[in-house]
């Protein structure tokens, strides 16, 4: 599974337990989050971990690793040889000039709390609407009132559903995103 967070996590934050039922709508949600904060807001794959290789030219014997976190950089090669390597934090340092490919890991074996967070923050916002029969988001939705019930949204809606304000974008996609440039590929 590649969400960030579990129902029962979900649960937790919300002080509700999910039936056998719900699970499997809730799991999916957290997945939809997941994927928005990872693709849309992030860029980056944070969680899980995987395994790349990727070929590049080096920069003055320098390689960006164009994901972060990094774990490991398994091997660099050079047309099938081996290469001799330096790595550090986001880069790697090669002898010679030519394109090489370099093998590495990247991405936390456990989801950064503050994602788990985050995803179960744009469920909880997504349940809102779904449980008032108004669908994954409301948009320019202001107010509901059903007999002595009534909904009413800050902004107009314009934060509900799985939507993070441009602040809390920028929030993340500074702290887990990739700031600096990927040395060119060919």
């Amino acid at each position: 599974m590649d969400a960030f967070a579990t129902a029962e996590e979900l649960g937790a934050r919300l002080g509700r337990n999910f039936s056998d039922e719900q699970k499997p709508q809730i799991t999916q949600l957290l997945q939809d989050a997941s994927t928005y904060l990872r693709d849309d807001v992030i860029g980056q794959q944070v969680y899980p971990p995987r395994t790349t290789t990727f070929t590049a030219w080096p920069e003055n014997g320098w390689i960006d690793l164009p994901q972060h976190p990094v774990t490991a950089v398994t091997a660099v090669t050079r047309d099938g040889s081996a290469v001799r390597f330096e790595w550090r934090p986001g880069i790697v340092r090669v002898d010679g000039d030519g394109p090489a490919e370099v093998t590495f890991t990247y991405g936390y074996a456990k989801p950064p709390e503050s994602l788990v967070r985050w995803a179960c923050v744009l469920v909880s916002q997504t349940l809102t609407t779904l449980e008032l029969n108004l669908g994954l988001t409301a948009g320019g939705l202001s107010s509901v009132s059903i007999d002595d019930f009534r909904a009413a949204f800050a902004e107009g809606g314009a934060s509900t559903g799985m939507e993070l304000t441009q602040a809390n974008k920028d929030r993340l996609r500074e702290q887990w995103g990739r700031t600096v440039s990927v040395g060119s590929t060919r």
